[in-house]
């Protein structure tokens, strides 16, 4: 076996370990549990009609550059067939985009103040859980009209919910996801699975989908392709393949539960979630775009790297940086493994529409774009994509109830692409779909409605009720992770700048929440080399004086910030 792919078959090695159950009582099937994809005979709200039924597919980090890219190659033909018979455009996002925060906002129509969720870590230090969200879920609200659900993989779903319906936890754990910490299955922890009768066959079903064969075989077959050992370098073959192995490793395990148990029950609406389109941007922009990075070829990038970068790469004496880089010929191969990524996602897309049937209403959305970042200089980790700045995310809409905008081949010529709403919009878009009014805190930024039929507009006109918070479970604070699951994601993101080195996070920065307005946003592409200060002291962002203020610059129209009818 090569070097190369020993270090592969040993970092996949750590999905074998069997680790301890994560913390929090063992639950029965709670309610009805029911998941044979029939229709309930209503909630405690009552009955709603939906239009179709609702398939939400999130692809973390999806960027609209690299669609376009590829749709410019023909690679992407599921994206694109949505595009031609629907509605698509950027989704502003929250600054800064966290993405516990950002996903919990999608699939709550709340902002953070709301929800209380505020960062990757709360006050004390512990990985948030699902209990402490405050406001009911898209999942919830459907559970209470009568509806059904499916969620699979979707942020801080660990423990599940009673939903009528199934759910399969976005878990995490530091020695299955490594340092990307997306939601992954965790072979012993409790209350993964919803309804808990088919808790054994799904992690059944995980387990043979996380050998580390299989895991190899997607990642050569589907986004590293052949490479050969020597074209790599260290920093490849400790840091960046092996940390997106994970993500590759959860995706597919994702896609595989989902497509089994959609075409078996399908839900009035149905939630699946992909991290991998964002963790294979932040490790291998520099590939894909590399004419704008002035390193390696760079003295003052190679005098950086040996003062910062060398505690970092002990066994390895460098003098420049391309002494721990790829080969120009490795360069040209790992270009390719972003547009990869997307091609895979873009066909399990396609499968997972397959797998739904006819009649369904998709909405693809993106919590945050990616763009270069650190053109500059290195960063420890060599993160060469990110998006903390806002960059918009993407929305893609089509099926009964959203109008077709066309024009797609005008935005594959010329990339003109307009703004469509925000992630605050994308829930009661979906309520209005399901049959379900939204309270008076989601009509503020309300269903996006230029997107809509008459048909959908007319559920998107049902009077909100005062508010779904009220009554809503009281939030738990007495579950928690295990103890190594929270300091690996301490240790992680640390890594990757999210959190400090000692543990902390920046909650006076977390707590000012604005919206960035996606027609006027420009990246930040540049890296800073940090000082040793140090980090801010925390504050409770629960406090009222750190409320998210409503954004400092005006909003795409439509988007419903300006108008509580979400017109804009």
């Amino acid at each position: 076996m090569t070097r190369s792919r020993t270090l592969l078959a040993l970092s996949l090695s750590a999905f074998l370990v069997v680790l301890s159950a994560c913390g929090g009582a063992g639950g029965g099937d709670g309610g009805s549990g029911s998941v044979t994809g029939g229709r309930s005979t209503g909630g405690s709200r009552g009955q709603a009609e939906p239009l179709a039924k609702v398939l939400v597919v999130g692809m973390d980090g999806l960027e609209w550059r690299i669609v376009r890219d590829l749709l410019q190659q023909d690679r992407v033909p599921n994206l694109r067939a949505l595009m031609e018979r629907g509605t698509w455009g950027k989704l502003a996002t929250f600054r800064p985009t966290l993405s516990p925060v950002l996903w919990t906002s999608m699939a709550t129509g709340k902002r953070p103040q709301y929800h209380g969720i505020h960062n990757f870590l709360d006050e004390t230090g512990e990985v948030y859980t699902s209990g402490r969200r405050a406001v009911p879920a898209l999942w919830n609200l459907a559970h209470d009209h009568g509806l059904t659900s499916n969620v699979f993989g979707w942020w801080l779903t660990w423990p599940v919910e009673e939903v009528d319906g199934m759910m399969v936890s976005g878990t995490s754990s530091g020695a299955l996801v490594n340092a990307n910490w997306k939601p992954a299955l965790l072979p012993d922890a409790s209350r993964q699975v919803h309804p808990a009768s088919l808790e054994d066959e799904v992690l059944e079903l995980v387990a043979a989908l996380g050998t580390r064969e299989r895991a190899e075989q997607v990642a050569q077959e589907r986004v590293f392709g052949t490479i050969p050992p020597d074209a790599l370098g260290i920093v490849e073959k400790q840091l960046l393949i092996p940390e997106t192995m994970w993500s590759i490793q959860a995706d597919d395990t994702y896609a595989q539960v989902a497509l089994k148990y959609l075409a078996e029950r399908p839900a009035d609406l149905n939630m699946v979630y992909f991290g991998g389109t964002d963790v294979s941007g932040h490790r291998f922009w520099r590939y894909y775009e590399p004419e704008i990075f002035d390193w390696p070829d760079k003295p003052e990038a190679d005098r950086i790297a040996r003062a910062k970068l060398a505690p970092f790469f002990p066994d390895h004496s460098f003098q420049s940086l391309r002494d721990l880089l790829a080969s120009p010929a490795g360069d040209v191969m790992l270009a390719e493994v972003i547009l990869n990524y997307y091609v895979w996602i873009d066909e399990v897309l396609g499968q997972l529409l397959e797998a739904m049937g006819d009649d369904v209403t998709v909405l693809v959305v993106s919590d945050h774009g990616m763009h270069a970042s650190a053109t500059n200089l290195p960063n420890a980790q060599f993160i060469t994509g990110h998006h903390q700045d806002g960059a918009p995310g993407v929305i893609i809409a089509a099926g009964p109830g959203i109008k077709q905008q066309g024009d797609v081949e005008a935005f594959v010529t010329t990339g003109a692409i307009g703004s469509r709403g925000s992630l605050l919009n994308v829930a009661p878009t979906v309520l209005a779909l399901l049959g379900i009014a939204p309270d008076e805190e989601m009509a503020r930024h309300g269903a996006y409605k230029p997107m809509l039929t008459e048909a959908a507009l007319s559920l998107a006109a049902l009077p909100p009720v005062e508010s779904y918070d009220e009554g809503f479970r009281p939030t738990d604070g007495t579950e928690h992770v295990s103890a190594e699951m929270n300091r690996a994601f301490v240790e992680k993101f640390a890594a990757l700048g999210y959190i400090g080195a000692d543990g902390t996070v920046n909650f006076e920065q977390a707590a000012v929440v604005e919206l960035v307005n996606p027609d006027t946003f420009e990246a930040d592409t540049e890296f800073s080399v940090p000082d040793d200060d140090p980090p801010p002291a925390p504050v409770d962002p629960s406090d009222p004086d750190h409320d998210a203020p409503e954004p400092s610059e005006p909003l795409p129209v439509g988007s419903g910030e300006a108008d509580p009818d979400g017109e804009g």
